[in-house]
């Protein structure tokens, strides 16, 4: 007890006082920020790719080859007529006589270029408002030169004319009953034919529909 007692009256002053404030802690290195993790650039919106334009106009793949043979058929009779002119007018003179059989050559093939323009727009544009139109045109010309060749008794040309009318006729029936199932977008009533028909329809798109559905199910008949 006498010894610590003797240390204690020892000791520095400075130690011992009181007021005096402690000695200062050494100072801490400051932490570090957190680092940040960059976020990453966000990718470019993919712009969503255009959907197909429909195909307007009751167009069916099965008008392809008709407009095609429709383009033939008119560049084949103008290039026929333009190689053969002098005889084409020797028979348009057999119908609308010697003084009227330049005009009347001339009308003719006029009218067959516009069936030529239209059968194009057709295949170009994939639309029956012209496909229709064009095949009606030249069924109504053979058919109006078979009633000619009817009146002027000629037998050859009458046959000839004929076939070609009969030929357009099949063809603007088929390409009519291709635009309504075009339209409806199958066969009418689902499966088969079977049930409620499509409504807007008129009677002859009807009947037309009801043939190709029967001309459809009799190879599997």
């Amino acid at each position: 007890m006498g010894t610590l007692m003797i240390m204690n009256s020892g000791a520095t002053p400075e130690w011992t006082r009181p007021d005096m404030p402690l000695p200062a802690r050494p100072a801490q290195p400051a932490a570090p920020p957190p680092a940040t993790l960059a976020m990453p650039a966000p990718l470019p919106e993919r712009e969503p790719e255009p959907a197909p334009a429909p195909v307007s106009g009751n167009w069916h793949r099965f008008h392809y080859p008709v407009a095609v043979f429709l383009v033939a058929f008119a560049v084949t009779a103008l290039a026929v007529t333009a190689a053969r002119w002098s005889g084409h007018r020797a028979d348009m003179a057999g119908y609308a006589g010697a003084g009227l059989a330049l005009p009347a050559l001339g009308a003719v093939k006029a009218v067959q270029l516009l069936l030529l323009l239209t059968g194009l727009c057709a295949l170009l544009s994939r639309r029956d408002v012209w496909l229709l139109p064009t095949l009606f045109g030249w069924l109504a010309g053979f058919g109006v030169f078979a009633v000619l060749d009817v009146v002027k008794g000629r037998m050859l040309p009458l046959a000839e004319h004929g076939v070609y009318a009969a030929v357009f006729a099949a063809l603007l029936a088929v390409s009519y009953t291709l635009s309504v199932k075009a339209r409806v977008g199958g066969p009418a009533g689902g499966q088969g034919g079977q049930g409620p028909r499509p409504s807007g329809l008129s009677r002859t798109q009807e009947f037309a529909l009801s043939a190709a559905n029967r001309w459809q199910r009799a190879p599997q008949g």
